[in-house]
Order: C-alpha cells, then structure tokens, then sequence
C-alpha cells in the first residue's frame, strides 16, 4: 500500500502529514479535535523543507493573502488511498478447435486512485476554503502545451524511507534524508479527476464550536499505467567529436555489388532452408508505407555514443529514455538515434551495427533549438527560443521513414544510445543529455 503520507498533484502539494500535525499543534484545528503525529519521521527533511511554523509564514500551497481564511487552514489528511500499488491486467483468451487456448498479451489498462481524507481547519469557513481550494487544484494545470491537455503528473510515496540518524547510515558516502528518501518517490503520467470531492461526514464538537472536520472523498485517473521513479542523469551536456579530415574524404564505388547500410544488414540476416523449388511460396503484396521525403542520408555523419549501465533498473522493470537534443549556434540535419543493447559492455566499434533495437530520425533541428523525446508521455517536441513549445511528430519517423517503435530497454542489460547527425550541419556547442526512467507496473 502506498504512503498515505504526501500527495502532488501537478506540481501543487495537496496532503501532506506533518505540515498538517505541524499547523494543528500551531493551534488550527478545531477546540475539540486533536490530531497525532502518525507520518513519517523527518517527512519535513525528506522533502527538503524547512520546519513548518504557520500557513502564511510557510507560504503554504493553499495560503493566499487576500483570503484570510486561507491562514486558519491546515491542510488535507489522507486517510486511505486506492489504485496506486499495481497497474491492472488483463489477456485475450481465445479457444483453441482441438482444446486450450491462445493467451494474448498482457495490456495494463488505466489505474483508478480513490483518495479518502479529512480536511482540518481552526474555523468551518477555513475547511471550507480549503475543500473549495483542493477542488480547484485537482482540475489541473490551465497550461496545454506540447502533451496536450490529456492529464497532469500525480507524485506519492511507496512507503517512508528510513531517515539518517548521521550521514552515511542508509547508503555508501555522504548521504542525507532526500538521498535516502529518494528512492521511495514515484510519478504517475496523464493523471485527470475522475469524481470531484465529496463530503462523506462532518465531524464537529457540539453547535457553537467554531471548528469543523469535513472527510471528503475523490478520484483520479491515470492515463499511463507505469509507476515511474526519478529520471537519472546518465550523460549531460555531451559535444560530438570534432569534424575529421577523412570526413571530407568520399570513397566511391561503381560494383554493382555495392549494397547501402539497410541491404547490407539485410544481407547479414539467417536465411531460410531452401524448399521445393517448383513449388514456391507465394508472394504477397507489400502494403503502401509513409514517407519522409526531408529525410535522406547524409554524405559523412559524426556520432557521439552515451553508455546507459545495467544498473539502470531492476532486472524485473524495464527503462525508458529521455532525450534532450540542443542544436547550438547551427542548425542539424538527419539526426538518428539508435540504441544498442550491449550486454558485455563492448565499445562502439566492436558492436554489430545492423544490431541496434530501436531508431529515430530527425530530418531538422532549428539554430538555438532544443528538441526533448520524453518516452514516458510518447511525445517529441521542439522549444525554440521565445516560442511556444511545438510538436515534432511532422520530422520525426522510424527506420526508412516508417513509423518509429519507441524504445523501451529491458533486461537489465547496459546499452549504448548513439546520436549522429549530418558533420556538415553540427555547430561547436551543439549537445546531448540522456537520461533514463524506470518503469514499474
């Protein structure tokens, strides 16, 4: 069961235990309530706050100053939470003629999260300010930029981590409570309000006490079923290698043999045994594929090759990549990524290059662009300076212009995630950042 301790809703806190303890004991709960300390020690260090005092000393998510009932407030409890301890399942089963049955594969479909708390406030205007507060909050983000407007990230806690009584008690070096709490962290993709807040009891002491506790009950959605942890750094701000004199260098070939880089890792593919050759097979039409006609293969490409360990993730979750590709001072022309899985930890050079898992291509990059491939929303987008975020589906395609498979690198297995681009059109400052993100269903 996940933490019932701290709740994120598009980048707003909505629950939080010991800023709730931390505001009752400051004497904003109700004369005849009381509300014990039951979270996670040092929940204030984990998140890196400082010690909670007041709502309008804290500048509390909720605290507003020209509402001044929003001082008397002092947050949303959760009492239980549902949906966020695996995503759900389910196959096709399709009976077999001569018996059994032909099981499909799996496909996680949508988890449901059902939030139950209390709302705790000095006065019944302050809980119902904050009821009327929550409500706006899990509308969402107001924002639709390049993900669309399908839903906001909803972060909690799987459990409370165990906080340092001294540096380097929980983990090898210098560590500190948001080091060890870390871990415990995840995010949910594409989250929506399912059922809006609803008043499930009010609790007061007798008719003239001032204060009141409301539980309240709510659901969410989310759109994306995996779990993610914290994306980690695996190469920032990378350069590629400087432009080579061989790279102006054209060797031309009139053999008729000559094979491009497709027909030659197609050559290199097992083939089948020879059968009956007066009964061939027959031939089926191939079926119409996209185009790109902006995409084309450069005369010389320069690479730069970042190695993701296999310590990437556990051996039973899987990792997605996030890109970020800056153009620099020039423009790019024919970017293509291509991820190697690399399970004895070779160097470029060594791998066989019609063996990479996934590829993308990229046939523009504007001057002072930064273009982000997020794996975890499936979305491509260019920010340019001064503009609007822009969808990048338009430039992007798969190998020959077909549509892309994204990457998803499992196994728990190093890869090799290498990046090349036109050597004419790579600017000094251009660069690479990689990093990865853990899956967990």
């Amino acid at each position: 069961m996940a933490s019932r301790d701290w709740l994120c809703f598009s980048g707003v806190e909505v629950a939080n235990s010991a800023r709730v303890y931390a505001y009752s004991q400051a004497g904003l709960a109700p004369a005849h309530a009381s509300v014990r300390d039951c979270g996670c020690d040092g929940l204030a260090d984990i998140l890196g706050d400082p010690a909670y005092t007041l709502p309008g000393t804290d500048e509390a998510p909720w605290w507003d100053p020209a509402e001044p009932s929003s001082t008397d407030f002092a947050g949303f409890l959760i009492t239980d939470i549902e949906g966020l301890d695996a995503a759900p399942v389910s196959r096709s089963v399709t009976n077999r003629l001569t018996g059994g049955a032909v099981i499909g594969p799996p496909r996680y479909g949508p988890r449901t999260i059902t939030v139950t708390g209390v709302l705790v406030g000095r006065t019944a205007c302050a809980v119902d300010y904050g009821q009327r507060w929550l409500s706006s909050v899990l509308q969402g983000s107001l924002s639709c930029g390049a993900g669309a407007c399908g839903g906001d990230d909803l972060e909690y806690m799987t459990c409370c981590p165990t906080v340092p009584a001294a540096p380097g008690e929980c983990c090898p070096g210098p560590c500190t409570s948001q080091t060890c709490g870390a871990g415990v962290f995840r995010t949910l993709r594409d989250v929506a309000l399912l059922a809006e807040p609803t008043v499930q009891q009010r609790i007061s002491g007798c008719a003239c006490c001032p204060g009141e506790i409301r539980q309240i009950q709510f659901q969410l959605v989310a759109g994306r079923p995996h779990a993610l942890r914290p994306a980690v750094t695996v190469a920032e701000g990378v350069a590629w290698p400087p432009e080579s004199p061989d790279d102006e260098c054209i060797q031309w070939s009139t053999s008729p043999d000559c094979l491009d880089e497709a027909g030659e890792c197609a050559a290199l593919l097992p083939q089948p045994c020879p059968l009956d050759p007066n009964c061939p097979p027959p031939v089926l039409p191939e079926p119409p594929l996209p185009d790109n006609p902006c995409l084309c293969e450069p005369w010389t490409r320069r690479q730069v090759c970042v190695e993701i360990p296999e310590n990437a993730a556990p051996i039973w979750a899987d990792v997605v990549p996030l890109l970020e590709i800056n153009s620099g001072s020039g423009v790019l022309r024919n970017i293509r990524i291509r991820f190697y899985p690399n399970p004895f930890g070779a160097a470029y050079a060594d791998l066989d290059p019609c063996a990479w898992c996934s590829e993308i291509n990229i046939s523009y990059l504007p001057e002072g662009a930064r273009l982000t491939m997020d794996s975890t929303r499936r979305t491509i987008y260019v920010q340019c300076p001064g503009r609007a975020d822009t969808p990048a589906e338009q430039i992007v395609s798969g190998p020959e212009g077909r549509p892309l498979s994204w990457p998803v690198l499992e196994c728990g297995i190093p890869y090799l995630a290498c990046i090349s681009a036109d050597s004419t059109t790579i600017a000094a400052d251009a660069s690479v950042t990689v990093r990865t993100i853990v899956r967990e269903v």
